[in-house]
């Protein structure tokens, strides 16, 4: 009897696939309780448009000194129905990666964009975590501890293990994570949020042993922002009481947030407790201009709310460095992504990575 449950599976797995909603386009939207399987979901999921795998974290080394690093994996299906990369060269899903260091103490800030199709250069494993991008990868090892091994240019290598030091959680509402009020603007949100981070930074001819904790987002959608969205602004803490939050702002147009935005906590013993825009509040206490693209970001944020048990909070988000634009030279967006500091009543009580999108253009014209 178990026999054939076993062999009927898979039947039950694709019929199941078969008969979820779709896009106009004929992209899978995701659904509510959807019954998530590891490893199967840290691999690809190339029946939905868009995916991808975040990571950013804070490191040091034995002298103290500090980094924050980016390492961004993110596929983009260009037909429906697109079969997984294989040996050749195809042109049925693009894979952008993006991977960034701040160099605090030596105030520089160095990053890399990739484009590629499918194919012999870039490929996402279906089943299991395996991701590659020219000599970039990221591949689980062993139960759910992950290599990352990457380069920027010829200045920069790195070459990290990331081993969970917390047990990963799914955001969202019975597992769905919405973006908005159409029915496709919404994604499966797994994450790791702490994260232990171990091995060597290479720079600039230096090798640099480093150890540090580390936040990863993996989300799977096919329609990420509203039609009247342009962008969002996302910020993930972790803070020294052994707690973590999340937050996301959706804006339009006029720069007011889509009810749909979300700040999450994760308590010490991994519940996700989530209240909407009308709980929080997010504001900018100061800015800063690129002199590349011109785009002003609003990189000092001060976030104030409640947490899950009811007592305030009052914290101020400082950037470690003011510059850290990635601008995207192949993929047309450029964006705000940084290594921060927490404050609270003037006392570090945390760490955290702060993006900001859509501020020199539209994010949802961009990705159209």
């Amino acid at each position: 009897m178990n026999r054939t449950r076993c062999m009927l599976l898979p039947l039950a797995l694709t019929a199941l696939a078969e008969s979820a909603p779709r896009t106009e386009e004929g992209y899978r939207i995701p659904t509510e309780n959807h019954a998530f399987a590891f490893p199967r979901d840290h691999g690809s999921h190339p029946d939905f448009r868009i995916e991808w795998w975040y990571i950013t974290g804070h490191l040091r080394a034995d002298s103290d000194q500090r980094y924050g690093f980016q390492a961004t994996f993110f596929r983009y299906a260009l037909t429906t129905n697109a079969p997984a990369a294989g040996a050749a060269f195809g042109g049925d899903q693009l894979f952008m990666a993006h991977m960034a260091l701040t160099d605090v103490d030596g105030k520089r800030f160095y990053h890399e964009d990739r484009l590629n199709r499918d194919g012999w250069d870039a490929a996402a494993r279906v089943g299991d975590l395996d991701l590659t991008n020219g000599n970039w990868s990221l591949r689980r090892t062993a139960g759910e501890t992950m290599a990352l091994d990457a380069s920027i240019r010829s200045d920069v290598q790195l070459r990290f293990t990331l081993e969970p030091a917390r047990p990963k959680v799914i955001f969202g509402e019975n597992g769905l994570s919405r973006k908005g009020a159409d029915p496709s603007a919404c994604s499966w949100y797994i994450t790791f949020p702490r994260l232990r981070v171990a091995g060597a930074l290479e720079l600039n001819g230096q090798t640099v042993p480093v150890s540090g904790e580390a936040w990863m987002d993996h989300e799977i959608s096919s329609s990420q922002l509203g039609r009247d969205q342009v962008g969002w602004d996302w910020l993930s803490a972790r803070l020294d009481d052994g707690t973590e939050l999340m937050v996301y702002i959706l804006r339009d147009a006029a720069g007011q947030p889509d009810p749909h935005s979300t700040l999450a906590w994760i308590d010490a013993d991994g519940r996700v407790a989530q209240v909407g825009p009308d709980r929080f509040t997010w504001s900018a206490e100061g800015s800063w201009t690129s002199p590349d693209t011109g785009a002003t970001y609003p990189i000092d944020a001060r976030l104030r709310g409640e947490r899950p048990d009811g007592t305030p909070f009052d914290f101020v988000v400082k950037p470690l460095m003011r510059e850290q634009e990635l601008v995207g030279k192949l993929g047309g967006i450029s964006y705000w992504e940084g290594a921060c500091d927490v404050f609270e009543d003037n006392q570090r009580v945390g760490e955290a990575y702060m993006e900001l999108t859509g501020y020199g253009e539209s994010l949802a014209e961009s990705l159209k």
